[in-house]
């Protein structure tokens, strides 16, 4: 009688397991963490961001899966990826390294020049535009990287030459180092820096000096792990993206939070390059 009933058990399971599969397989666990004002978690203007705001496209444009948000820092969000599980990010730049484990949309958003911020009451000991190579090889001067992330070609190619001795998993704890005068300098975007540190209550006190090598501007996308299941969300991204990157709002989303002459420099590459870069 046991037999028959565990027999009859493992009979509905296998009838049940391919609609179970299915269902695991339409949810999208989507890591997010706080990166003003690009993802904004808490505060008054939370969601407001522009990965919020572009991803908030997406999920309305994608009803057929369950989207999930979960906060976690981003060296957690790059495991889960690498591991193959159902998780995708927002805001993730393509690299050559990253191509091994991942598929990437066309691009989302746009990332200006990065620089050199520090405090400005400390401005008078970097040149402008200052070395980035010679500032990393002055150990007099501490600096902090984020784990895992990649901020461009030209400085991931320095940072991989001359490493940092410090890093960390969430801006704000790298802003609040800089402020306090825990580390010299960052490598970071001026928005980001600037919105942050006014949230802390230090607005102005950071400054963003130009570098000598490093004058790139990147593109950010959805990042989905490197099997079937990630090629088959990102195929579908991308259908949204071409459907909607040229409509005005979007390219509102885009310029969003960026000063008016910022702005003009997105609207100049905004239909020459953003839209064209596959």
């Amino acid at each position: 009688m046991l037999h028959r009933a565990l027999r009859q058990f493992l009979a509905l399971l296998l009838l049940a397991l391919p609609s179970l599969l299915a269902v695991a397989g339409d949810q999208i666990v989507w890591g997010r963490h706080h990166v003003p004002p690009y993802m904004i978690r808490e505060g008054e203007w939370a969601h407001q961001g522009i990965f919020d705001l572009t991803l908030d496209v997406i999920r309305e444009h994608l009803p057929q899966y369950d989207h999930v948000d979960l906060s976690a820092p981003f060296p957690r969000v790059m495991t889960e990826i690498r591991k193959g599980s159902h998780w995708c990010y927002i805001g993730a730049l393509k690299t050559p390294e990253r191509d091994a484990y991942a598929y990437f949309s066309l691009p989302t958003s746009i990332f200006l020049p990065l620089r050199i911020i520090v405090r400005r009451d400390r401005q008078a000991q970097f040149r402008s535009p200052q070395s980035l190579q010679a500032l990393l090889q002055n150990r007099q001067f501490i600096t902090s990287v984020m784990r895992d992330r990649s901020y461009s070609p030209t400085v991931d190619r320095l940072l991989a030459a001359y490493p940092p001795r410090e890093n960390y998993s969430e801006q704000v704890e790298a802003i609040s180092m800089l402020l306090a005068g825990r580390i010299d300098y960052m490598i970071e975007l001026p928005l980001l820096a600037f919105y942050q540190a006014s949230v802390m209550g230090h607005p102005g006190e950071l400054v963003a000096i130009p570098t000598q090598e490093a004058d790139e501007v990147v593109f950010n996308r959805v990042m989905c792990p490197k099997n079937e299941w990630g090629r088959q969300v990102i195929e579908q991204v991308n259908k949204v993206l071409v459907t909607q990157r040229d409509k005005p709002y979007y390219r509102a989303i885009v310029q969003r939070w960026h000063d008016p002459d910022s702005a003009a420099e997105i609207r100049k590459l905004y239909d020459s390059v953003f839209l064209k870069m596959p």
